[in-house]
């Protein structure tokens, strides 16, 4: 019978943290979200704004953790459940954007933190790596992915992969920093090894701290005395953890690249010259009865 993974007992192994088994830079959810109310956050839907980089370090061999300057002790204010989306142009003039959640939460004064992922040919990661301290990053936004109000369900289930974990991550902060938000929370998390666990030591706080988030990581190279689970995501682990196909006031988050998409829920739909949409729902939450509507793709 698989259990939630205590990080109290493998902390130890999982160490400072890091890219999972399914790993992926979108380049088309820059349009799949809606532009979020304006209620002075630190950024604009309407126009881009450059922010300066403080400081960056690793989160794993392939993953940093960049830290850039908002106005004095200004925050974010970037509503529940958001993206931003982050340009420049090349060298032939073409301009490229890539979406982003931030990791830090609203409560971080002075600065916002994005975890970035450098991809062999990715344009964006390997211009974000490259920038130097003081120098700008083109950011705009907030674009919210779905409306959330306190306590809309009993039960949130999340499948992740690699850096889908980002985004996974901002719902976690923002359900378990509220006081009066109940919500039980299941994560799934995919990687493939132990180095590649991002951001490891929040999740193993927050495993500690409350008893209604659950965590469960699955690995491909599993190290000695590992006590998570075994191999890529599967029916199994569905069952154990996620909310039951079928049962009300609950909801299923699915993150990850194209390739874990397809086997776990379908990926999303592109129309040509149109914002990205759900789709039809397919893989093995399709197979086990789940619905449309209990399923939410990133």
């Amino acid at each position: 019978m698989l259990r939630a993974l205590s990080l109290l007992g493998a902390s130890a192994f999982i160490g400072g943290a890091t890219h999972a088994a399914y790993v992926s830079e979108s380049s088309a959810a820059a349009v799949a979200c809606k532009p979020a109310a304006k209620n002075e956050c630190a950024f604009s839907p309407d126009e881009f704004r450059g922010f300066k980089l403080i400081s960056s370090r690793y989160e794993s061999h392939d993953t940093r953790r960049f830290y850039f300057a908002l106005d004095g002790d200004s925050t974010m204010n970037l509503p529940f459940a958001s993206c931003v989306v982050c340009k420049y142009t090349d060298v032939d003039g073409k301009d490229i954007t890539r979406p982003y959640t931030p990791i830090s939460d609203n409560s971080t004064k002075g600065r916002f933190e994005l975890l970035i992922k450098k991809y062999p040919k990715s344009k964006m990661g390997t211009h974000i790596f490259q920038l130097r301290q003081g120098e700008e990053l083109l950011v705009k936004g907030p674009f919210k992915k779905f409306d959330y109000s306190v306590n809309q369900w009993s039960h949130v289930g999340m499948i992740a992969g690699g850096t889908g974990i980002a985004p996974m991550f901002q719902v976690i902060q923002g359900m378990l920093q509220n006081p009066k938000d109940k919500t039980k929370i299941s994560l799934v998390y995919a990687n493939n090894a132990r180095r590649d666990i991002l951001l490891a030591n929040e999740l193993t706080e927050y495993q500690k701290t409350y008893p209604n988030f659950n965590l469960y990581i699955t690995l491909l190279e599993v190290p000695k005395r590992w006590l998570g689970g075994i191999g890529y995501i599967n029916k199994e682990m569905v069952e154990a953890f996620m909310p039951k196909p079928g049962e009300k006031n609950t909801k299923i988050l699915v993150c990850g690249p194209p390739p874990m998409m397809k086997v776990i829920s379908g990926d999303k739909e592109f129309p040509a010259g149109k914002a990205p949409i759900q789709g039809t729902l397919s893989g093995l939450l399709k197979d086990m009865g789940y619905t449309e509507a209990q399923v939410f793709k990133y």
